[in-house]
């Protein structure tokens, strides 16, 4: 009798909390995707750009060009005395001429965001200053990105960026022996 009137109790038990509980969704209407989790991003916020850039240019000409002249002159009757003369002159010329280029630049620098555009983009822009052994390598930065790139590390790859300028320079030594002397560049604007 005692284990009927526990089951009962517990029966009564179950049925009033039982009823008093509602069921809520974990899916939010307002979220963007099931792994997606993007923050809002405000100006002055900091972004890490992995700057990966490779360029390539090759540029050729070729040219001919010739010409040919011919005059020929002869005398007859009246003034057959003075002699026929002859003249001719030809030209060619022809150029070749290629340029090749290349550059790679790998390295990460942090930006801020500058501006919040309407459509979601963001403008950022970053300055990187290294100076090793005497050598001041700067690298500077600006472009729009979407926060959509950004991964989950706070970084977006410099293929990206829309509208980049990416400046790379380095001073001291060695940047100072690769700059022409005087007399160079004169000779040079020169001829």
């Amino acid at each position: 009798m005692l284990k009927r009137k526990s089951l009962i109790m517990i029966l009564i038990i179950v049925f009033l909390a039982g009823s008093s509980v509602s069921a809520v969704s974990l899916w939010s209407e307002e979220a963007s995707g099931l792994y997606q989790d993007y923050p809002n991003y405000n100006v002055g916020d900091i972004i890490t750009v992995v700057i990966e850039e490779n360029a390539n240019a090759v540029q050729s000409a070729n040219s001919d060009a010739s010409q040919d002249s011919n005059y020929s002159s002869s005398s007859s009757g009246l003034l057959d005395f003075i002699p026929f003369f002859d003249f001719s002159y030809s030209d060619s010329q022809s150029a070749d001429g290629a340029t090749q280029r290349s550059g790679t630049l790998e390295a990460d620098i942090t930006t801020r965001i500058t501006e919040l555009q309407e459509n979601g983009n963001l403008k950022i822009v970053g300055t990187k200053t290294v100076k090793i052994n005497g050598e001041i390598q700067e690298i500077k930065l600006e472009g729009v990105i979407r926060a959509n790139d950004i991964n989950f590390n706070n970084e977006v790859s410099s293929k990206r960026v829309a509208e980049a300028n990416i400046e790379y320079q380095g001073e001291g030594t060695v940047g100072d022996k690769q700059r022409q002397g005087l007399l160079s560049r004169f000779f040079n604007r020169i001829f």
